[in-house]
C-alpha cells in the first residue's frame, strides 16, 4: 500500500486482501509487475532466514538475531519508502489519528488486529439479526409484482452519457426506455466495496456502520411482506462470500465468472438468464443483484461491444489512461445491455414491476489502475455514482405519487442512506415506526436533503464530500 499507492494500511486493505481471488490477483500483478520485482530480494531474505531458523541447529541467540533481521528489513525498506520517497506527504494527505501505531510500516500490527476484530464481528452476526422490521404492504395488489435492486461495480456517473452530458454515447438502451430516471447527485456512502455494500442493503450509515451486523438486510422486509426473496451474485462480488447479508433469502445463486478464448461463458449476462427465469415463475418477487460490472481493468464485455479502440485490452501490457478509458467505455456498453435487458423481462403486460441500479463506488481512470479502494481522501469520480430508477407503466398507474417524486428528486442531494428506505417504498412497503425513515425515501413527499458522509477505508472515520 505504501509502495505502490502511497497510501496507509487499513483494514479493509487486509480483509481484501483476505478475500481476494485468483482473477483480481492476476490483474494485479499484470499491472504491477515492476514494483513487485523489487521486492523480490526482500522477499528471498525474508524465506531464506526462515529456512535457516527453522532447518539449521542455530543458538538460541542466533535465532533471535535472525528474526530480528527478517522483522527489520521489510520495515526498514517501508520506512525508507516513507521518509525518502514521499517526504512525510503521506502523513498529510489521510485523516487517519495521527498514534504512531497508525503510522506505516508500524501500523501492519496495528490494523491486523483491527481487522481480526472485523471478522469476528462478521462470524458472531447471526446471533445478533433476530429484528423483525414489522415491514408490510400498504396496498391490496392482486397483480403480479416484480421488484429487483441491482448493484454495478465501479460505474462512475461521469462515463454515462445517459447524464447528457457525456459526448461518447455508452448507454444508448437505457436513453431509448421511457419511465427512467438518471438521479443526478447522488454520492455513494465509501469507495471501498467492503464499506460500500452493506451500507446498500442494510440500515447502516457512515456514523453507525456497526449497524450492519446487528439487523438483517433489505430482504427482510420483502420476506416479511409475503414476497418470494432472491439473491443473484457473481462469484467475485462481495454478497457471494459475505452471507449475512443475504440471510433469510430463499436462494443465494452465484454466478461463476467463466472466460474463455475471450469468450464470456459465464458473468453477467448469465444473471439476466437467471432474473428471466425467476420472473416468470414468482408472483410476488424481490430480488437483489451485484454483477461483476465495470471492475478494473475493464475487461468485462463481450467482443460485439469493443467499439472504442485501441482499448488497454487489445494493446498487451499498455496501461495508459486514454487506452484505460475506451476499454472502460466499452465496459459500460456492455452495462448499458445487461441493465436494459433486465428491465425488458420485467416490463411485461399486467404486472407491477420496478427496478433500482446504483454502483457501490467510481472510478478513477488512471494509468496505474489504482482508481478506488484504499484513498482516505477520494476523488469525486470515485464516489459520484449513478443511481437509476425505472418503473413500468402498470407502476406509474398504481403510484402516480411515487414517480413523480422521484423525478421531483432528480437533482437532489442523495447519499446512499437513502437506498434502504427508498427499496421499500419503491414497493409499497413499510416499516414499524422504530425503524422507518420516510424523509431518506427519494419516492416520498417527505424527503429531505441531509448531510452526506463517506466512510473510509479505516472503518470508523467519516469525510464530507459537500
Amino acid at each position: 500500500m505504501v509502495d505502490l499507492y502511497g497510501e496507509y494500511l487499513l483494514p479493509g486493505s487486509i480483509y481484501s486482501l483476505i478475500r481476494t481471488n485468483p482473477q483480481e490477483a492476476n490483474e494485479f500483478y499484470n499491472t504491477n509487475l515492476g514494483e513487485v520485482i523489487n521486492w523480490i530480494p526482500l522477499i528471498i531474505i525474508c524465506i531464506g532466514c526462515g529456512l535457516i531458523y527453522s532447518i539449521l541447529k542455530c543458538t538460541r541467540q542466533i535465532k533471535s538475531i535472525i528474526l530480528l533481521i527478517t522483522l527489520i528489513i521489510p520495515f526498514g525498506y517501508v520506512t525508507y519508502k516513507m521518509v525518502g520517497h514521499y517526504h512525510h506527504t503521506i502523513t498529510l494527505r489521510y485523516y487517519v489519528n495521527n498514534r504512531i501505531w497508525n503510522r506505516p510500516p508500524y501500523n501492519s500490527i496495528y490494523q491486523s488486529i483491527q481487522t481480526y476484530k472485523e471478522i469476528q464481528k462478521r462470524n458472531a452476526v447471526e446471533h445478533t439479526k433476530d429484528i423483525d422490521f414489522g415491514a408490510k404492504p400498504m396496498t391490496d395488489i392482486n397483480k403480479k409484482q416484480v421488484y429487483i435492486v441491482a448493484i454495478g461495480e465501479s460505474l462512475r456517473y461521469d462515463n454515462l452519457s445517459l447524464n447528457g452530458k457525456y459526448a461518447r454515447s455508452t448507454t444508448p438502451r437505457l436513453e431509448a426506455l421511457e419511465n427512467l430516471v438518471l438521479f443526478d447527485d447522488y454520492y455513494s456512502q465509501a469507495c471501498l466495496t467492503m464499506y460500500s455494500i452493506p451500507q446498500l442493503v442494510t440500515r447502516a450509515t457512515p456514523d453507525n456502520y456497526e449497524l450492519n451486523f446487528a439487523e438483517r438486510s433489505i430482504v427482510e422486509p420483502f420476506r416479511e411482506a409475503g414476497f418470494s426473496t432472491y439473491a443473484v451474485v457473481s462469484q467475485t462480488n462481495l454478497l457471494s462470500y459475505e452471507t449475512y447479508l443475504t440471510n433469510g433469502v430463499d436462494s443465494l445463486i452465484i454466478v461463476p465468472n467463466i472466460v474463455k478464448n475471450g469468450e464470456i461463458i459465464s458473468g453477467d449476462k448469465t444473471i439476466v438468464h437467471i432474473i428471466d427465469s425467476l420472473t416468470h415463475k414468482n408472483d410476488r418477487l424481490f430480488i437483489i443483484t451485484q454483477f461483476y460490472g465495470n471492475h478494473s481493468f475493464f475487461t468485462n464485455y463481450e467482443s460485439e461491444f469493443d467499439i472504442y479502440q485501441p482499448n488497454s485490452n487489445n494493446q498487451g501490457a499498455s496501461r495508459d489512461s486514454i487506452l484505460l478509458t475506451n476499454a472502460y467505455d466499452n465496459s459500460i456498453l456492455y452495462t448499458d445491455y445487461i441493465l436494459s435487458s433486465i428491465i425488458d423481462i420485467i416490463n411485461m403486460p399486467d404486472v407491477i414491476s420496478g427496478f433500482m441500479f446504483m454502483s457501490d463506488h467510481g472510478e478513477d481512470i488512471c494509468g496505474d489502475g489504482a482508481g478506488h479502494g484504499g484513498n482516505c481522501t477520494p476523488l469525486k469520480t470515485e464516489y459520484h455514482v449513478p443511481f437509476i430508477f425505472w418503473w413500468s407503466e402498470n407502476y406509474a398507474q398504481l403510484f402516480p405519487e411515487k414517480v413523480a417524486m422521484a423525478k421531483a428528486h432528480k437533482k437532489a442531494k442523495i447519499n446512499g442512506d437513502c437506498i434502504f428506505y427508498s427499496v421499500c417504498d419503491m414497493a409499497d412497503i413499510q416499516l414499524d415506526s422504530l425503524y422507518n425513515e420516510p424523509t431518506w425515501s427519494v419516492l416520498s413527499s417527505h424527503f429531505k436533503e441531509h448531510t452526506r458522509l463517506i466512510l473510509v477505508p479505516d472503518g470508523v472515520t467519516t469525510i464530507s464530500p459537500d
